[in-house]
């Protein structure tokens, strides 16, 4: 049994009145015009691709071949994205020495590649705006390491602010009470002139775009760690500060697609000093699986953390024998290291149908399902032992 290297990172997830994620992209599967958050992108270039090499095991945007910027296209439509302050934060790691991560206009333009600054416009008051340039004020490594690169602006206090990896490298403190001035700026544009420089790897990951006012997104999220211990995987993170904070709900997948809910935590609500969590998967996949937590406020608005992943082997192979097959109805599932939660049924066209099939009971030979609620046809069960393909008369 082995575990992965674990990951740390320093995000914040937004979950009160005053903050609200509109967007977010994890890029770990295509298409990556995909949100996992808010609206999905309408365009993008032809060859960016989700692809392995990304944070925390997990997959992340590649530009691909042939070289193309990535151009990723986010509507701006209806007014989500006219708010008065915003927060913004990725993941990148530098292949190339010119471009832009996110652009909205002439209102807010997020320079990087080489060197990291921000343009952006704030209402004047007297119905035009001031226009606000950092310059250049950190400058990028090339080695190969992705870094979390985030830009707020706080209307409340006229306060916009660069950071990296948590720590500030540029802060201007302008009028109290003045929104950022970009109503009608037109759609934001994620990776115009970024093309990877035909290194053909993963260099963006975990776009969050949030709402806010007078704070940056409050639930500060300092760790988040999956770490394989003996035949099970421990989940342990810890906050700076909370706010609003209901629960933590925990998810396990073993794809980065179809994900369970494995518990529930308490969060401690509101709170400034810091928090330490941990929740423990009794019974985890064997191979790469992926954790992530679901953070959900006390109003039921929720966000989603980075994802991590675990390895896990095992040295004795269990054998996964299922019968009858055909079946008129009920089928057997004979191991006994399964769990009903660890058995999903799919047909065909890659549907999840598992809420048609009932789980009956558990015997010391191994689970009983009903499939009377499936069509007669052919259907594949998942295990983490394997897949078997049965067919219901």
């Amino acid at each position: 049994m082995k575990s992965v290297v674990i990951f740390s990172f320093f995000t914040f997830i937004c979950v009160n009145s005053t903050a609200q994620v509109l967007s977010q992209f994890t890029w770990n599967s295509n298409p990556v015009t995909a949100a996992a958050i808010g609206p999905n992108a309408t365009s993008v270039s032809g060859s960016a691709v989700s692809s392995a090499g990304g944070v925390g095991g997990t997959n992340g945007l590649n530009a691909g071949l042939p070289t193309a910027d990535i151009n990723l296209t986010i509507p701006t439509g209806g007014g989500l994205f006219d708010v008065s302050g915003i927060d913004v934060s990725f993941d990148f790691q530098r292949d190339e020495n010119v471009g832009n991560f996110f652009t909205r206009g002439s209102s807010l333009v997020i320079m990087g590649a080489t060197n990291l600054s921000v343009t952006y416009r704030v209402d004047n008051g007297a119905g035009g705006f001031n226009t606000v340039n950092s310059g250049n004020v950190y400058a990028i490594p090339n080695d190969n390491t992705f870094r979390t690169y985030r830009f707020v602006y706080l209307p409340t206090t006229g306060t916009g602010s660069l950071f990296v990896n948590g720590t500030s490298v540029w802060t201007n403190d302008g009028p109290d009470n003045r929104s950022m001035y970009w109503t009608g700026s037109g759609n934001i544009i994620i990776g115009s002139g970024l093309d990877g420089a035909s290194q053909n790897q993963t260099f963006l990951d975990n776009l969050i775009i949030g709402a806010v006012t007078s704070s940056p997104l409050p639930i500060e999220l300092l760790r988040f760690e999956a770490k394989a211990i003996k035949n099970t995987v421990e989940v342990f993170w810890e906050t700076g500060t909370e706010k609003n904070n209901n629960y933590f709900q925990v998810e396990r997948s073993a794809n980065t697609e179809q994900w369970e809910i494995l518990g529930h935590v308490k969060g401690a609500g509101n709170s400034t000093s810091r928090k330490q969590y941990s929740f423990l998967d009794t019974s985890p996949l064997i191979g790469t699986s992926y954790y992530r937590l679901k953070q959900t406020d006390f109003d039921g608005q929720f966000s989603l953390s980075p994802i991590r992943s675990v390895s896990i082997a095992v040295k004795r192979k269990a054998e996964l024998n299922v019968y009858p097959n055909p079946t008129n109805n009920t089928i057997h599932i004979q191991t006994e290291l399964l769990k009903k939660e660890d058995v999903y049924f799919y047909d065909l066209l890659g549907k999840d149908v598992s809420a048609e099939c009932k789980f009956v009971y558990e015997s010391p030979q191994g689970l009983v399902f009903d499939l009377y609620g499936l069509e007669k046809g052919i259907y594949l069960i998942y295990t983490r032992f394997g897949v078997k393909r049965i067919v219901k008369e």
